[in-house]
């Protein structure tokens, strides 16, 4: 501070010492004891309940508790450590909960992400995004709005960014803010919101470690060694990239602010208008005050700045709660209104992610409760208008008739060129149709009307005097052979004002239903089968009829003994019927040949026998199927006596080995006798 500077600091801290009470008494008028029921015949108001703020173990068990009881909808994913854990010293995950339908895949739907608690002792920022779990999850399937964010959007939630701070304030030291990485120095923590790279816009004055930030480790807004030199950054920097997030939200507290980039310089960001008119929507629901980020204060290294210039995401910081609040006011009126204010908030941030720029887009349509019946069907129609083009490819109208499933009928243009139409088909008097359109304009947004159909639709129900229903004549009981084509008659029904549909059902191996007024078909097996026609008019009127048809297996099947043997005496013999086949199945396989004067009977598709007597068998296969037909084969068996070859050919050379034998020993005998 130069010689000229110092007595003009001075000045400013008197005149500061005089003003402060006159500018912040709105402030602090609530200091001072409310005596008014003094006055007043009514009881003194009771002491205000204090909020019960969660631990960061307890979030990650609703978290938890919320995936097991809507695992359709919502997925936890754990994004990376908190420096206490990648230290050895703790074991806290920084967890991200991702809501969608088909929440397991990644579908081409917009995407948002909340952040709460950068700084540790901001414990509403956390409820806040704790609560925008349980309302998305809980209300689906009963709330239109939330229902339909949750089934065309992915909304990925971090309630905690920084668990090991979140902890140490809730049970250290409630005025902590930074991280608890120990320093070079130390000291610990370092400015989470001042550990992101800068504004990557190209402009020095936006990068990391400039305007409101220190590089002292001790100082609050110490803004690290270098940019994402903490693994919580670094996991928010991650999830981000591995994403397309159109918006992003980081709640922080306090003051009542709605904010957005940039938050270094006065200079307005490329897309300013756009990040106004939606910044300011967003303080039209909360009551804040809507400003560029700057407007605060500067700040470089901050997730906004960051999120915008290097991502390209309308990234809003929003300081929640009054400058009475505080960082955690400890009443429960005070949080639960700070909830209830910002929830909105992130909803409307969710549908804006669809069309960041907010062009006109719009469906028109007037829907009528009733139509008449018409055997043309019901032609609708809408005038679909956007700035950026109708896209006339991708127009339909989806229905359900009696809250059956959707059906989706294509939409085509009319005379005039924003006019579309499309025909629901004829439905029977007194069908209730609910349905409703969906349009995508040239930039792919995608509208729908009612806006958030299906939970939302239009409806009409059909009216009118119905004509006499149809008669279905299914024609005379007939018969069929198995594996000939059978064909069914059903001109014979009649209607006054024509029968749309034929249909025959019944079950052969399994069930069958067959269309159109005489159809053919095969039937595998025999049997009598009872088939049901039923017919319905243009009205959609019923009848039915049932013709009986009497299947009989007539083709006999085919016998197959095999091939002819030759075994010797006390051979075995094993016969192969295997080849043997029939139209639907061989159920009996008998073998009958004479042996030693008696005619023996084998069964079964390979039987075995042993002959032991010499001789030529003619061995007759008789086959039957189901039907009883039958067919026959035959195979010779021929037994001859077992030769010795072995025998004969040894027995002269065993005669000269013994008769050697015999010389030798009279010799010895002689030799001993001298």
């Amino acid at each position: 501070m130069t010689a000229f500077e110092r007595p003009l600091f001075v000045v400013f801290l008197m005149f500061a010492a005089i003003a402060l009470p006159f500018t912040a008494g709105s402030s602090h008028a609530s200091d001072a004891p409310d005596i008014s029921y003094l006055n007043s015949s009514s009881a003194p108001a009771a002491p205000p309940v204090d909020y019960d703020y969660r631990l960061f173990s307890e979030i990650v068990s609703i978290m938890y508790a919320t995936e097991a009881a809507h695992s359709g909808i919502a997925k936890v994913y754990d994004i990376g450590d908190s420096w206490e854990k990648t230290n050895g010293t703790a074991d806290r995950d920084i967890l991200a909960m991702k809501i969608s339908d088909n929440v397991e895949v990644e579908e081409d739907e917009p995407e948002l992400l909340i952040m709460a608690l950068h700084h540790a002792r901001e414990w509403p920022t956390a409820e806040v995004a704790t609560e925008l779990i349980l309302n998305l999850t809980d209300a689906y399937g009963s709330d239109a709005r939330l229902s339909w964010l949750v089934d065309n959007r992915e909304i990925w939630i971090v309630p905690v960014v920084n668990p090991d701070g979140h902890d140490y304030a809730m049970t250290t030291y409630d005025m902590w803010r930074k991280n608890r990485r120990l320093n070079y120095d130390g000291s610990f923590g370092v400015d989470l919101n001042r550990n992101y790279d800068g504004s990557q816009n190209g402009d020095p004055l936006g990068e990391w470690g400039g305007a409101g930030t220190s590089d002292l480790p001790s100082s609050d807004v110490y803004c690290g060694e270098a940019p994402f030199s903490e693994p919580e950054t670094q996991a928010i920097r991650d999830l981000t990239q591995a994403h397309d997030f159109q918006i992003a939200i980081d709640f922080h507290t306090y003051g009542g602010l709605v904010l957005w980039p940039w938050n270094y310089v006065l200079d307005l960001a490329p897309d300013n208008d756009d990040l106004v008119r939606i910044g300011t929507e967003f303080a039209a629901l909360n009551g804040y005050t809507p400003a560029q980020g700057i407007d605060l204060y500067a700040t470089t290294g901050d997730s906004t700045d960051w999120l915008y210039g290097g991502e390209d995401i309308y990234a809003y910081c929003i300081e929640i709660g009054s400058d009475q609040d505080g960082f955690h006011p400890p009443e429960q009126d005070a949080v639960l209104g700070i909830i209830n204010d910002n929830l909105p908030v992130a909803l409307l941030a969710a549908e804006l992610c669809g069309d960041r720029e907010e062009r006109a887009f719009d469906i028109a349509h007037a829907p009528v409760a009733t139509r008449e019946y018409d055997a043309s069907g019901f032609e609708f129609s809408a005038d679909i208008t956007a700035d950026r083009g109708v896209d006339v490819s991708a127009l339909s109208v989806f229905y359900s008739v009696n809250s059956g499933a959707w059906q989706e009928v294509a939409m085509g243009t009319t005379a005039s060129n924003d006019t579309y139409t499309a025909t629901i088909p004829v439905q029977a008097i007194g069908s209730v149709v609910d349905y409703y359109f969906v349009a995508h304009d040239l930039g792919g947004v995608e509208l729908m009307s009612p806006m958030y159909a299906p939970y939302e639709e239009y409806t009409f129900s059909v009216t009118g005097v119905l004509s006499d229903p149809p008669t279905a004549d299914a024609g005379a009981d007939g018969q069929a052979s198995v594996g000939a084509s059978y064909q069914f008659d059903g001109a014979g029904s009649d209607d006054d004002v024509g029968i749309d549909n034929y249909t025959w059902t019944f079950t052969d191996v399994a069930a069958q239903t067959l269309y159109e007024v005489s159809p053919n078909y095969v039937f595998d097996r025999p049997g009598s089968f009872t088939v049901t026609l039923t017919v319905k008019d243009a009205e959609a009127q019923t009848d039915a009829d049932q013709v009986v048809v009497t299947v009989v297996d007539d083709t006999p099947p085919v016998a197959d003994a095999g091939t002819d043997h030759l075994v010797m005496v006390g051979g075995s013999v094993s016969f192969e019927g295997s080849l043997s086949d029939d139209n639907v199945a061989v159920v009996s396989y008998e073998w009958k040949f004479v042996y030693n004067g008696s005619e023996r009977t084998l069964t079964g598709v390979s039987p075995d026998f042993t002959f032991w007597t010499v001789d030529e068998y003619v061995v007759t296969l008789n086959v039957t199927d189901a039907a009883g037909n039958y067919d026959t084969d035959t195979v010779t068996v021929t037994v001859e006596a077992a030769a010795i070859p072995e025998f004969s050919g040894l027995i002269v050379p065993v005669t000269l080995v013994m008769v050697a034998f015999l010389v030798l020993m009279r010799r010895s005998r002689s030799g001993t006798q001298k």
